[in-house]
């Protein structure tokens, strides 16, 4: 009734996939299949490491990018699995986290949970900040109160601070989903080197279908704690461009208040990048005019996202 799929999208970390296969071989729920989608590195030599102790469904592909990589996972998963798991592949796997976030959402109050978020640690660098920050980031739609909330802005929520098990209007890339719902992932969607907001596009229509929690107790962790290059240019740019994207596809978010997001986004990057200030903000501005065009104009932001090849 409750069986459970892992999927895993990996590129060139042969050593944390490793580590991750280590992690699910611990599980106190043991998945009916392991789904792994790889594409650059052979990892051959891993995936043969478990073949004979995990369900292991290996496929190498030369389409790159989570959401193409992941969109082909989700089409293998076997018709009688009840749940898909989606774990990145720098993640490990608590022992019991299967089973507790199973568990919680089997015992919700509401019986129609369709997505279950999992315990990793806070990453957000929206989170604690400064009182004049803070308050910089409520003016301009990039905070508020309530944990997992999508604002209009289209800036999601951070809900990872949470300490108990709550509702929210989005999941990060560390979750569980009903595999009637994980089949639909990244349908209709084009695929980029850099998937920003791809969970959050993915999972923010379906909150209006059914219940998303999250469950800090169902705990995934990280192999390595340093935080990405977020303020990169080519980073930013992907990240924008998916944003707007986003923003655009519902009526109930604002592209008045996502562009008004961006120019606290634009100071905050020239701020902290490693980048010359100036040649940074050339760029942005250079960014977001064409957005505004796009717009204007009334072209798809697919448009832009297309020219983010692979």
């Amino acid at each position: 009734m409750n069986s459970v799929a892992i999927l895993i999208a990996t590129r060139n970390r042969p050593l944390a996939l490793r580590c991750l296969l280590d992690s699910i071989l611990t599980s106190s729920i043991q998945p009916q299949q392991v789904i792994i989608v790889s594409s650059g590195q052979d990892i051959g030599s891993v995936i043969s490491e478990f073949a004979e102790s995990l369900p292991i469904l290996h496929l190498h592909t030369k389409s790159v990018g989570q959401i193409a990589q992941k969109r082909i996972g989700v089409e293998l998963i076997h018709q009688k699995v009840t749940w898909c798991v989606f774990l990145d592949d720098d993640l490990v796997l608590d022992k019991n986290a299967l089973k507790i976030a199973i568990d919680t959402a089997i015992t919700y109050p509401r019986t129609n949970v369709i997505g279950i978020g999992l315990g990793t640690p806070v990453t957000s660098r929206g989170t604690d900040l400064p009182v004049h920050l803070e308050i910089l980031a409520r003016l301009f739609r990039l905070s508020s109160n309530e944990l997992g909330k999508v604002l209009r802005s289209g800036h999601a929520n951070s809900y990872l601070q949470s300490g108990c098990v709550i509702e929210t209007q989005w999941l990060n890339g560390a979750a569980i989903w009903r595999t009637e719902h994980a089949r639909n992932y990244g349908k209709d969607l084009p695929s980029t080197l850099y998937a920003a907001c791809e969970d959050l596009i993915f999972s923010y229509p379906l909150s209006k279908k059914g219940t998303l929690i999250y469950v800090p107790e169902a705990k995934v962790n990280f192999q390595e704690t340093e935080l990405s290059d977020v303020d990169s240019f080519r980073v930013i740019e992907a990240a924008s461009l998916w944003r707007f994207y986003f923003v655009s596809k519902y009526k109930e978010l604002s592209l008045n208040y996502f562009f008004l997001s961006q120019v606290i986004r634009i100071i905050y990057a020239v701020v902290n990048s490693d980048e010359l200030s100036f040649s940074l903000f050339g760029k942005l501005i250079k960014l977001n005019w064409k957005m505004l065009k796009c717009k204007f104009t009334g072209r798809s932001p697919e448009v832009l996202l297309s020219e983010l090849k692979p």
